[in-house]
């Protein structure tokens, strides 16, 4: 269904400010509305055509098809200063309540977007930063492990909170939120595993790349034995493959503090 037909949405942008008003919207949302029709975001697609056959006989027949605009939501926040009301991006609302999302594998882009938040939102107030992590997909060692620096770094205390699928070194930095606020919820399938790599080149090469690899499992391992409690021997054995943990079990081995419940039954 579309917002504006292009007729009615003219008609209705064609006149000044004044009979704009008149009719009930705002000059600032005629604006953004002009804007959405000149790029092109509400149109239709006539020429889309399907073929019924019926008696070996083949017919077009054509049918309106409606793209509806992708974009991040909007939502109304309340300035704590102004006390005004405005219009901001989920994610910019999200940041100013320090609520960071972390829902795709670390790269180097997202990493270092985290990590310039991260900065900024510890420089502001050491109050409670929240991470909610949900990926299957894990990430990349290098920024992975540049994110967990800063998480240490700061003055603030990370409160991690895991949903859907937490897994790779997604689980790492989940387990690396300040001790006591390691969360998750009641169905989160968790997995962990130590980093593992691939060496090509000369036998030089070769060597160098394994011991780089075998110092930054070493470094992970220290990492997991002061967050976990379990030693560097265990956490080798338990991890060299993938091991999958419930939300209980990962508790019980130290991943998490937490498993949240729902606040209240179903059907009530």
């Amino acid at each position: 269904m579309e917002v504006f037909g292009r007729r009615s949405a003219r008609g209705v942008l064609g006149g000044s400010k004044e009979a704009q008003h008149n009719r009930g919207l705002g000059w600032e949302f005629q604006k953004h509305a002009r804007s959405l029709l000149q790029e092109g975001r509400h149109t239709r697609i006539r020429n889309t055509t399907t073929t019924t056959r019926g008696r070996g006989v083949g017919q077009g027949a054509r049918r309106l098809v409606t793209k509806m605009p992708v974009a991040v939501p909007r939502v109304p926040y309340r300035t704590p200063q102004e006390g005004n009301w405005q219009w901001v991006d989920l994610w910019n609302c999200l940041y100013r309540e320090r609520i960071l999302f972390l829902g795709q594998g670390v790269t180097e882009e997202l990493g270092n977007q985290l990590v310039g938040t991260l900065l900024y939102l510890d420089s502001v107030s050491q109050k409670d930063l929240q991470m909610y992590i949900n990926t299957c997909e894990g990430g990349q060692l290098v920024p992975s492990l540049a994110l967990y620096d800063t998480m240490r770094h700061l003055k603030s205390d990370i409160v991690t909170v895991g949903f859907g699928g937490v897994m790779g070194m997604a689980a790492f930095l989940m387990c690396s939120g300040t001790k006591g606020k390691r969360l998750s919820l009641g169905h989160t399938r968790i997995m962990m595993h130590l980093p593992s790599g691939a060496a090509r080149g000369s036998s030089t090469d070769m060597w160098n790349e394994t011991r780089e690899l075998l110092r930054i499992r070493g470094y992970m391992l220290k990492c997991l034995e002061q967050q976990t409690g379990k030693s560097q021997e265990q956490l080798l054995e338990d991890f060299s493959r993938n091991r999958y943990f419930t939300p209980e079990s990962a508790q019980e081995y130290g991943i998490i503090d937490q498993v949240l419940r729902p606040r209240r039954k179903a059907g009530k």
